[in-house]
């Protein structure tokens, strides 16, 4: 009976050798691509692939006392923003040589805490979050000073010491706002809810609008879920449905000016109207926000405030790659916004 001699172990000195690079370089294409030449990077993996090189994470793990696993908690991914920001989020960590984990908070907070406490007993590397409704910034200071690297996304905990990107929706609804006034409406609507990421921001800049201007104006916030059968199912509301009573009832009467806290909800608002005999762009102004891409290609296409997720995304990553690094980033970040007018509110 003969016995197999064991292969030799491949190390990565095997690899610098194979490919002709030092073994930093080939330590630096594992662990922080990012800092690797593309042409490099091909050099080493394809060593790697030949030599059947496998890098040991759990070990390099051990070796560090940092995990591998870079977690994205989100609290939904039936959003399309979320959805969105979820790929390019988890592509960008795959990129910096991470594990992204993708987890879901339903937006409630004992979820969310559980969900933190488990990434912290596996001593994850990161925790990129949209914080749920009522996050306690006590709490989540709490679990930074524990050595915990948080980035807040899309939703910020007032006073926390952890860093966050946002979408500048306060001014996307500034302008959205400014828009429907310069329209001709003297009647304005915000219908949203808390559980969205950024309803505070939407809510604050609708009001600084309405706040700036001279004439009488009148306003009202109306609580809607982020769905689009919340948008269809707002216009029977008592207020709102006065409100359009007022608008229709003279040829004369000022529009009625509705910003929606998200696109779906438009959508819901578009889809109702005809039922009423009404229809948007003339009696109604109607903005979304989020610009998705159906947004455009309505029968009647929708005014919208438009932000791009990628931006959050690759902001987000920046800020991770700077925290590794030990280097001091923002504890803001705002990214801006624009508002696409189209026939809705036109």
């Amino acid at each position: 009976m003969t016995s197999t001699a064991p292969h030799p172990k491949i190390t990565i000195i095997d690899v610098a050798h194979q490919a002709g690079v030092s073994k930093s370089t080939v330590s630096l294409v594992i662990t922080q691509p990012d800092k690797v030449s593309d042409k490099t990077k091909e050099k080493v993996r394809q060593a790697m692939a030949e030599l059947g090189y496998v890098y040991n994470r759990d070990a390099a793990a051990l070796r560090s006392k940092r995990s591998t696993l870079v977690a994205i908690m989100l609290p939904t991914l039936t959003d399309p923003r979320f959805n969105e920001l979820a790929i390019t989020l988890q592509q960008g960590v795959l990129e910096l040589g991470f594990v992204p984990m993708l987890l879901c908070s339903n937006d409630e907070l004992e979820t969310q805490q559980q969900l933190m406490e488990r990434l912290r007993e596996s001593n994850v590397t990161a925790v990129i979050l949209c914080p749920a409704t009522g996050t306690d910034v006590t709490w989540q200071n709490a679990l930074s000073e524990s050595g915990m690297q948080i980035i807040n996304v899309l939703r910020e905990v007032p006073f926390s010491e952890a860093p966050c990107v946002l979408a500048d929706t306060q001014r996307g609804a500034f302008l959205a706002t400014q828009a429907l006034i310069a329209e001709g409406c003297k009647s304005l609507t915000l219908l949203g809810a808390p559980s969205i990421s950024d309803y505070s921001q939407l809510v604050e800049g609708f009001e600084q609008a309405l706040h700036l201007h001279q004439e009488p104006l009148t306003r009202q916030l109306i609580a809607c879920d982020n769905t689009r059968l919340a948008g269809q199912q707002a216009l029977s509301n008592s207020a709102l449905a006065d409100a359009l009573d007022e608008a229709f009832s003279t040829e004369l009467a000022s529009p009625l000016g509705i910003l929606c806290a998200s696109d779906p909800i438009a959508y819901g608002v578009l889809d109702s109207l005809p039922s009423l005999g009404l229809s948007a762009g003339n009696k109604v102004k109607l903005v979304g926000v989020g610009d998705l891409p159906d947004s455009a290609i309505l029968p009647c296409p929708l005014s919208s405030v438009a932000y791009r997720s990628t931006d959050l995304a690759e902001h987000s990553l920046s800020i991770l790659t700077a925290l590794l690094n030990g280097q001091s980033v923002p504890r803001r970040t705002l990214i801006d916004v624009t508002l696409i007018k189209r026939a809705s509110c036109l």
